[in-house]
C-alpha cells in the first residue's frame, strides 16, 4: 500500500478547473437557499441516488490472521490504553483466533452499523466541471428551467479545506481497515471513486466530516460573496427576472448568462 498514489485533497496540493458548478432548480426554495443564503448543502450518503456511492464497505472478513492480529493491536491500544504491551497481545491473540471477524452475522451487523453512523457525520458537496451537460440540466435543474451557479473553486475549496476529482472505474475498489490500509488511502477510494456508469457528471466533490450526529442546518454551510463566479440560466426557465433580482440581492454584480449561448 506504501506505493498508492495518495491524494491529500489539501487545495494547494490539488489542481481543479477555475469554476466548479451546481446545477439547481429555480423555484425548490430549498435549491434557492444557494442563492438566498449564499449556502451549499453537505448531503449525507443515504440522500445519493447511487446507492454504491460513499458505502463500500472495508473487508475485515478478508484479513489474515496476521493482518487481523496488527488490526487488533491498534484496536486495543486505542480501547485499552492502560494495558500492558503483553496484554495488548494477548487480547489481539484471542480476538483473532475467535475469527468473529469473518462470521458473517457480526460481520453484517457491524459494517451495518458503522456505515449508519459514518452516514449521520459525513457531508458530501457534489459539483461538476462542465456547465454545458444537457443530462445534468435535464436531471438535476428542473429539465432546463433551473439555472447553475458558477463557484470560484480555489475559493470555495480553500473554505471547506480541500476537494478531489471524482475518479470513474469499472470496479469500486478494495478498502482494507487501517493499519493493512492507510487511513487516507481508504478514505479516498470510499469518497472519490464511483463507478463508471456514472462518468457523464464529470464530478467534483468536497467533503466535511462532523464531531457529532449532523442535522439539516449542520449540513448548511455559507460561503462569501467572492466564492461565487457566475450564474447560467437554464433555456426553459419561467422565473428568470425574479432569479436575476435575487442574485444582485443576495449576492451582488456577478456575470448572469443564458445557457443557449453560453452552452453554444
Amino acid at each position: 500500500m506504501s506505493n498508492y498514489n495518495k491524494k491529500t485533497l489539501h487545495f494547494k496540493d490539488v489542481k481543479f478547473p477555475d469554476i466548479v458548478f451546481k446545477y439547481r432548480s429555480a423555484t425548490n426554495e430549498n435549491h434557492l437557499r444557494f442563492i438566498k443564503n449564499r449556502e451549499v448543502f453537505f448531503a449525507a450518503p443515504s440522500m445519493f441516488e447511487d446507492v454504491k456511492d460513499c458505502k463500500i464497505s472495508t473487508r475485515y472478513d478478508l484479513m489474515t490472521d496476521e493482518e487481523a492480529f496488527s488490526f487488533a493491536m491498534k484496536l486495543s491500544n486505542g480501547v485499552n490504553p492502560h494495558f500492558t504491551l503483553l496484554q495488548h497481545m494477548e487480547d489481539s491473540a484471542k480476538w483473532v483466533h475467535s475469527k468473529i471477524y469473518k462470521k458473517p452475522e457480526f460481520y453484517d451487523s457491524y459494517i451495518k452499523f458503522v456505515n449508519e453512523a459514518y452516514d449521520k457525520r459525513r457531508g458530501i458537496l457534489s459539483l461538476t466541471a462542465n456547465p454545458c451537460l444537457q443530462r445534468l440540466w435535464e436531471k438535476y435543474a428542473d429539465h432546463g428551467k433551473g439555472i447553475c451557479i458558477g463557484y470560484n473553486s480555489r475559493i470555495m475549496f480553500q473554505k471547506f479545506g480541500g476537494g478531489g476529482e471524482v475518479i470513474y472505474v469499472d470496479e469500486l475498489p478494495l478498502i482494507m481497515p487501517d493499519p493493512i490500509m492507510d487511513d487516507i488511502e481508504g478514505f479516498h477510494k470510499t469518497v472519490f471513486f464511483k463507478e463508471r456508469k456514472w462518468d457523464f457528471e464529470e464530478e467534483y466533490r468536497s467533503t466535511k466530516f462532523f464531531t457529532k450526529d449532523a442535522t439539516i442546518k449542520d449540513r448548511r454551510i455559507q460561503l462569501p460573496k467572492n466564492a461565487f463566479n457566475c450564474i447560467i440560466l437554464g433555456q426553459n426557465i419561467e422565473n428568470r427576472d425574479e432569479i436575476i433580482r435575487l442574485v444582485k440581492k443576495y449576492i451582488g454584480n456577478i456575470p448572469i448568462y443564458e445557457q443557449e449561448s453560453f452552452c453554444k
